[in-house]
């Protein structure tokens, strides 16, 4: 008997040990995922929104079921990341667990379906959200118009895609890339290589310069739709087209063996070139080039060896086309004014040289045309000046802005931006089957 009782109060003893050192370990982890949240949320509140991740993601791994950290995740990844793609797990989990009903993650997450093309989804969160009862002095948006917005946008999709599956039979065809490309702002300046469509995108926020920056993004067409855009900077071999990640950048144009290519960066015109399979560091152009104060947009022609650069006048303010030859391998010439047939007293921007350099495209917001900027259209004549500039005919030009035009005659289709009605955001990006 007395063994017997020697025995369970050995047992019960190793119990009761095992028992405080998990409690104690639970303390320390405890303790230690405390000083996790706490790191996570100052870095988060200093603005240094990549650490602040990180920090959330480790907390996540740690206890994937923890409603507070899926959910501030899923905010930071929604506003100050603005990538509302990656938000939706960590709000479907924080919906999944929470406790006490939080409305605004319903609202939220519905917008963030909304701008992943998920429009039964977001409708659905819309509703939920609407349904829950306001607390008393809280002051709730309206999701009316979001809703209405998802059954307007889930439309047009189908639209487009049939619109695409008929237009080779109907001749010029101007379609709209969809929302997967087109954001709620400017999306402009595309160039097309291989099955890569590079633009330029303002759908980035920053929190700390307070404005939408304009970024380099890049998408494929795969399976007759366009693929979720990549930002540049984090596509392994185009990124060194990137010269700044942080800041305003626009790239231009390219050779047409994609062997240089122009950027525009803090008003200034930049080149880069490959060297053997690399793109080598960017090249800041001369005082030549770079001699206003708003170096605005350059055109290189397909061997590269001609360019067309638009320029700000000191004085009239207003943007002029010029051209420049290179001189053999080395330093471009000095620009001279195009002709009266395509520079008038309004503005000439947006340039584009065919692959064989004998057609110009530009847009100018000179009088006569069907909107504010109209796309024009000139050809190289013998005694090497640019011949009169014809407006593209509808549905080409709108009623609105419509700049950045690139034709592709290999494919007889052409790329460009407008703001007409009908789009997704400011400027959308278009395609035209001809």
């Amino acid at each position: 008997m007395s063994n017997l009782i020697d025995h369970i109060t050995m047992k019960s003893l190793f119990i009761i040990t095992i028992i405080l050192f998990t409690n104690t370990l639970l303390c320390a982890q405890t303790q230690d995922l405390d000083k996790l949240y706490n790191k996570a949320r100052t870095r988060y509140a200093t603005g240094h929104f990549e650490d602040a991740r990180d920090l959330y993601k480790k907390l996540v791994k740690a206890k994937p079921d923890d409603f507070v950290f899926n959910y501030e995740l899923a905010m930071l990844y929604f506003h100050e990341l603005n990538n509302r793609s990656e938000s939706i797990p960590y709000f479907e989990t924080a919906r999944r667990v929470m406790q006490d009903t939080v409305a605004d993650l319903f609202n939220y997450l519905g917008q963030a379906y909304q701008d992943n093309l998920q429009y039964d989804k977001a409708i659905k969160s819309f509703n939920q959200y609407s349904a829950i009862p306001p607390e008393e002095g809280v002051i709730r948006v309206s999701v009316k118009r979001y809703i209405e917005a998802c059954r307007k946008e889930k439309q047009r999709l189908a639209e487009i895609k049939s619109k695409r599956a008929k237009a080779s039979a109907k001749g010029v065809e101007v379609i709209n890339l969809g929302p997967v490309v087109n954001s709620e702002n400017d999306d402009l300046s595309p160039l097309l290589y291989d099955d890569k469509l590079f633009y330029t995108s303002a759908s980035t926020f920053d929190y700390v310069f307070n404005e939408y920056i304009r970024k380099p993004y890049v998408t494929q067409y795969q399976n007759n739709e366009y693929q979720e855009p990549k930002s540049l900077i984090d596509v392994p071999y185009d990124k060194a087209l990137v010269l700044d990640p942080n800041w305003h950048q626009q790239i231009t144009s390219f050779t047409l063996d994609f062997d240089m290519a122009t950027v525009v960066y803090e008003n200034n015109i930049w080149s880069i070139e490959k060297k053997g399979q690399n793109w080598a560091e960017p090249q800041k152009l001369s005082r030549k080039i770079n001699r206003s104060k708003d170096n605005a947009y350059a055109a290189l022609s397909g061997k590269g060896d001609r360019m067309i650069i638009v320029l700000q006048d000191r004085k009239t303010k207003q943007y002029d086309l010029y051209q420049t030859v290179k001189k053999g391998e080395g330093e471009w010439k000095e620009p001279v004014k195009l002709n009266s047939n395509i520079n008038t007293a309004n503005n000439e921007h947006y340039p584009y040289l065919s692959a064989d350099g004998y057609t110009l495209y530009f847009s100018s917001d000179k009088p006569g045309g069907n909107g504010k900027y109209d796309i024009y259209k000139s050809q190289l004549q013998e005694n090497n000046e640019w011949g009169p500039a014809i407006p593209l005919k509808a549905p080409v030009n709108s009623s609105g802005n419509d700049i950045t035009y690139k034709f592709y005659k290999a494919i007889n289709k052409a790329y460009f931006s407008s703001d007409r009605d009908g789009g997704f955001g400011k400027l959308d990006l278009y395609e035209v089957i001809y």
